[in-house]
């Protein structure tokens, strides 16, 4: 293959010579992509790894200066109230600063916040004022990461792409609380959670990757979420309410059941519950893909509901390892059917509302996830122990599978021809619905070739 001396080599060739190209092989080529979005992957991957840390250390920290549980539930919500607003406002003002500014200048007030935290003493009103703004600046940097991916994944590999972002990232997730239970005396907590944060700056701060543009999709209103897919509508709320709920509480669960070994079992506790949802969603959404989705959400959360009631009895007096067995199958049900969620509403709205769609039902999940901590506090009083979290929880959602089971019986289930397949959908910045491959003509699969992606528009 000949090209024209001192011209440009192509997209995925390597210049041997001048006036000669080298083409890689397709399969290397699709490597390349991966090697690209590392280093965004690398600096997400410790962000979510700070958020899980300082939700951790939030909770253990209020608890042991004897902060109520609802107490601990107003902080939890100023936390998502911030990561709501930021999610909103961080489009606009990523596109007047750039991603690379913008990245470096909220991870550093998240930093700033994990800094000024033990300072706050036992005052809820200034730790609920602080941790808005490290969720306003958690949002504001998963916008730009998220958005600077998607920008750089092809269009044929979003699919694969978006796999490989959630699983490795969640990964973070996992292992910080692990390290920050380490040193949960004085003031180490702390400082292992600022490092986190300014080191997820440190590979953004060093790429030279050219920044793209910031996501311009304006969502769907939540009424009209409602209208078109109401059970997608009911599992966002109730996903956002239960599932943000337990991530900022569960470490007064944990308190309740071994009060001597507290920070051990926090961080086990959230490890099987991340593990459990890691495990289950790929069998839902397989299940997805064949049955009627409202059917298919409402069975995740009966199986939710059932094992946080497992959890509630265990919390009187069971083996650890029940508990965590149990913690597991929780994650497995209900962190696993907000991504069905979205590929139910993919049916309603025509083609090209389908990335609104998704932001609007982001949106929602962002309301329940500011409204269901406070009424998951007001249930850590009413109920004795720590088990008031797991009770709020299995009352959720098996209000949410009612639901769905009434609007099974009231509406028949789209047509097979209609139904985009299912996808991973996390519930992390509006960036994220520009990644999603279903608003593509060509599909990729992490483990397969191309899939042509038929659209559809409802009638």
């Amino acid at each position: 293959m000949r090209k024209p001396s001192g011209a440009a080599p192509a997209a995925g060739g390597v210049m041997l010579a001048p006036g000669k190209l080298w083409v890689l092989p397709s399969e290397y080529r699709g490597l390349t992509v991966y090697r690209n979005i590392l280093v965004l992957v690398a600096a997400l991957t410790l962000l979510q790894g700070a958020m899980a840390a300082l939700a951790v250390v939030t909770s253990l920290k209020l608890l042991a200066g004897g902060v109520s549980g609802a107490g601990i539930g107003l902080v939890a919500s100023a936390y998502s109230a911030g990561f709501l607003g930021g999610t909103l406002i961080a489009p606009m003002k990523i596109g007047r600063i750039g991603h690379i500014r913008a990245f470096t200048l909220l991870g550093g007030v998240c930093a700033l916040v994990a800094l000024l935290l033990p300072l706050a003493g036992h005052a809820v009103a200034l730790w609920a004022l602080l941790l808005a703004a490290a969720g306003l600046g958690a949002a504001g940097i998963l916008t730009a990461g998220e958005s600077w991916i998607a920008n750089t994944a092809p269009a044929h590999q979003h699919g694969a792409i978006l796999g490989f972002y959630h699983m490795v990232s969640k990964t973070g997730a996992i292992a910080a609380p692990f390290v920050v239970a380490a040193a949960l005396s004085g003031l180490g907590a702390f400082m292992i959670v600022t490092g986190l944060f300014v080191a997820a700056l440190l590979p953004v701060a060093a790429t030279n990757r050219s920044q793209p543009a910031v996501v311009s999709a304006k969502p769907f209103g939540p009424m009209r979420i409602v209208r078109l897919a109401p059970a997608s509508a009911f599992a966002a709320l109730c996903a956002g309410a239960v599932n943000n709920s337990i991530a900022q509480l569960y470490p007064i669960f944990a308190a309740s059941v071994s009060p001597e070994n507290v920070g051990a079992l926090s961080v086990q506790l959230t490890g099987a519950i991340l593990a459990g949802a890691m495990i289950g969603l790929w069998p839902i959404g397989l299940v997805s893909d064949l049955l009627d989705r409202r059917l298919v959400i409402a069975a995740a959360a009966a199986i939710g509901a059932a094992a946080a009631t497992g959890l509630v009895i265990a919390s009187a007096g069971s083996e650890k390892a029940v508990i965590l067995l149990l913690a597991g199958s929780f994650g497995a049900g209900s962190l696993s059917y907000y991504g069905v969620a979205v590929a139910n509403a993919a049916v309603r709205p025509c083609t090209h509302d389908f990335t609104p769609m998704m932001v609007g039902i982001l949106v929602i999940w962002g309301i329940g996830s500011v409204l269901g901590p406070p009424v998951a506090g007001v249930f850590l009083i009413l109920v004795p122990g720590g088990a008031g979290l797991f009770v709020f929880a299995a009352l959720a959602l098996a209000v949410l599978c009612a639901l769905c089971l009434s609007l099974i019986a009231i509406a028949p289930p789209a047509p097979d021809e209609e139904r985009e397949p299912f996808s991973v959908s996390p519930a992390t910045s509006l960036a994220i619905a520009e990644l999603d491959p279903r608003g593509e003509e060509i599909q990729s699969d992490l483990f397969s070739g191309h899939v042509q992606n038929v659209q559809q528009e409802t009638a």
